[in-house]
């Protein structure tokens, strides 16, 4: 009886845990996806602030084999 008490408090134990640690992962994986999606939008914000490329300039990289 004593053995199945402790291991009923350990499996508890375990279980409490486990649940724990899968809540970390969720709120991590949560906060991933916000800097994520910072990152985008700073990023986009770059490239929409950039001045658009003239005939000559998109002709000169076309030439290279940049574009």
């Amino acid at each position: 009886m004593r053995y199945a008490v402790s291991l009923v408090l350990f499996a508890v134990a375990l279980g409490g845990v486990y649940l724990l640690g899968r809540s970390h992962a969720e709120v991590r994986i949560v906060k991933e996806q916000v800097e994520v999606v910072k990152y985008v939008s700073r990023e986009r914000a770059e490239v929409y602030a950039r001045p658009n490329a003239g005939r000559d300039e998109l002709l000169k990289l076309m030439h290279d084999g940049k574009f």
